[in-house]
């Protein structure tokens, strides 16, 4: 039943699972039937679920999930990747670390174990 969801202006964006599966981006309709049935009974009215509008994307994802922020071996090059399906969730967080880093402040928080070299 984890099922990520956000409001996109008059759309409701729901997400919940992440899958090895190279660069394919193929999917079919049923794989999205136990989110719908989540969003459908969290919030009844909140979308047109007779109409969804399915995708499936790549995205980089460290095995835990975890992200890898700040700076890399390449000079002026920075990370933020590999939040996998959370993410849109922690992207707003995640860009902050990375700009205190660039603009050479700590971060808020430790990000210990979130860097290229843990």
């Amino acid at each position: 039943n984890l099922v990520a969801y956000a409001r996109l202006g008059d759309r409701l964006r729901l997400t919940a699972t992440a899958e090895f599966a190279g660069y394919d981006t193929s999917y079919e309709a049923g794989n999205f039937a136990n989110m719908l049935r989540v969003a459908r009974d969290l919030f009844p009215t909140a979308a047109a679920y007779d109409k969804p509008d399915y995708w499936a994307c790549l995205r980089p994802m460290t095995p835990e999930g975890t992200p890898i922020l700040g700076r890399c071996r390449m000079k002026n090059l920075y990370l933020n990747t590999g939040s996998g399906h959370m993410g849109f969730t922690m992207s707003a967080g995640c860009a902050r670390i990375v700009t205190d880093i660039i603009a050479g402040r700590n971060p808020a928080i430790d990000i210990n174990g979130l860097t290229i070299d843990r």
